[in-house]
């Protein structure tokens, strides 16, 4: 019943979600290895993958819902600490976006006069 239910379903999503899934597999991926993210956000998602495999739970399996699910948990939270405390800069420039510019020229050119000065010197 579940998978007659599951596979239109995924086929349906599939086309929206792993564009999104594949961005943000990049933005991970280039986020572990840039030396400008602290060393200590980098290594929440090597700890939570050490944590999948290990044998020991913090949440016993017995537990009907959060005990199978506490892995996915667990690597979603690193994920999230991973993309929301690296420094935002770094961030967008892995995501190509292109940051805002604080030059009046750029936010409002109309109300910006172009013009030349010269120094006169009474001495």
């Amino acid at each position: 019943m579940f998978q007659r239910l599951a596979l239109p379903l995924l086929f349906f999503l599939a086309p929206r979600l792993l564009p999104k899934a594949i961005k943000l597999g990049v933005l991970v991926w280039r986020l572990l290895f840039d030396k400008r993210v602290s060393i200590f956000i980098r290594a929440l998602v090597p700890l939570a993958l050490l944590y999948i495999i290990s044998p020991f739970d913090l949440i016993k399996d017995r537990i009907p819902v959060l005990g199978r699910f506490d892995d996915l948990i667990v690597i979603g939270l690193a994920l999230l600490f991973l993309i929301k405390l690296a420094p935002k800069s770094v961030v967008d420039e892995h995501m190509g976006v292109i940051p805002k510019s604080n030059r009046p020229e750029d936010n409002d050119p109309d109300k910006v006069v172009d013009g030349t000065s010269k120094v006169i010197d009474d001495e």
